[in-house]
């Protein structure tokens, strides 16, 4: 297998993974946990509420020591959606800085390898994971990535011959702007006379 195979595969996982998080119903971090073994994405868990409890999209947070409790971590979800054979010996990729209670319960499972793409300074007991993983053996990893870039790759290799882009004769190009909050552009927006 290709080092260039490897890199397509990581990168399609990846931007599997960021695309579930858009499923969250907690508008503090909208996260998403997914689970690679065998050169395969073997399941996918985001953050929300328990089934047929409220959203904190719908109903608002429900905050304990700062802590949203509302909602049912991204890792947790992903662990109660993959069987367990596929968990043991896999690597875990995160959106966000695990908490340290996930922590646990990815190492308990038997995940080997916990990467995780940039940073939540709310997550619980952060100042743990890393002696945590330590102490049991488990490659923890922080990343960084450009999510635009990931995608103009993943939009790049769908306009390529036989893609679902190049079928139908386009290709996407995706743009930087600068996000400007909700309450912040209607201010705006009101300024300006719209």
């Amino acid at each position: 297998m290709s080092d260039k195979r490897e890199k397509v595969r990581s990168s399609v996982f990846l931007g599997s993974i960021i695309l579930h998080s858009v499923l969250s119903t907690c508008d503090r971090l909208r996260t998403a946990c997914g689970f690679i073994k065998n050169k395969k994405l073997r399941g996918i868990g985001y953050n929300g509420s328990v089934s047929g409890q409220p959203h904190c999209d719908d109903d608002g947070h429900l905050m304990v020591d700062n802590h949203c409790v509302r909602t049912r971590h991204g890792e947790k979800n992903a662990i109660s959606n993959t069987d367990r054979q596929h968990i043991r010996g896999s690597e875990a990729v995160v959106i966000a800085t695990p908490c340290v209670d996930c922590m646990k319960d990815l190492i308990e499972e038997g995940v080997r390898k916990i990467s995780y793409v940039g940073n939540y300074d709310n997550a619980k007991g952060k100042e743990f994971i890393e002696d945590l993983a330590r102490n049991r053996g488990v490659e923890l990893r922080r990343f960084e990535i450009d999510f635009a870039d990931l995608f103009q790759e993943l939009f790049d290799m769908m306009a390529q011959k036989g893609g679902v882009l190049y079928r139908k004769g386009y290709t996407l190009n995706i743009q930087k702007v600068p996000f400007v909050p909700e309450p912040e552009k209607k201010a705006e927006e009101k300024n300006k006379g719209y």
